[in-house]
């Protein structure tokens, strides 16, 4: 939900009702953590957000995650989602025009002390009305979740996620 509309009765701004949806797809639960490498997993691109270490996080097989712009915001306007599938805030914001999310886990070392991270996933998405930036000048991605109400949404969850037709635009309905 990149582009959230503003919600009548919200006392916030828009960009405060902003949200990241995760499913683990796999039949086995995932924790964010390595604990080989001590360290958890974090978006390496587009919003600035570690996942607790003190606490490490588990999504369940099937299960949904929530990482939210503002969590007062996020619980006053979708109040029927467990508090405990919300996580929260992010530092930066969803860009309204499109850009790269990239989710990854702790990878090794350096000799010279550098961290490198494996992505686990990742999507460049758009607005939907940028064609001077894709291939064929046609911009594939659906322009609807851009303001109007609705959130970005994959058609199915266990195909390829940085391809613009496996996205469509839903009405919201975070961690179901």
């Amino acid at each position: 939900m990149y582009n959230p509309s503003w919600p009548v009765g919200g006392s916030y701004t828009n960009e405060q009702y902003e949200y990241i949806e995760l499913h683990n797809i796999s039949a086995e639960p995932v924790t964010l953590y390595r604990y080989d490498k001590a360290q958890p997993w974090k978006f390496t691109d587009g919003i600035d957000f570690t996942f607790p270490d003190d606490a490490p996080v588990t999504l369940p097989a099937g299960g949904y995650l929530l990482v939210v712009k503002n969590p007062e915001a996020f619980a006053w306007r979708y109040p029927a989602v467990p508090v405990e599938r919300i996580l929260g805030p992010y530092s930066g914001k969803l860009s309204n025009a499109g850009e790269r999310l990239e989710l990854s886990m702790p990878g090794d070392v350096d000799e010279f002390g550098t961290q490198y991270y494996i992505r686990v996933d990742r999507v460049s998405y758009s607005d939907g009305s940028h064609p001077d930036d894709c291939p064929g000048g046609v911009d594939l991605w659906p322009s609807q979740a851009d303001g109007d109400g609705k959130s970005l949404t994959r058609r199915l969850s266990s195909n390829y996620g940085n391809d613009p037709d496996n996205w469509t635009t839903s009405t919201p309905s975070p961690g179901q």
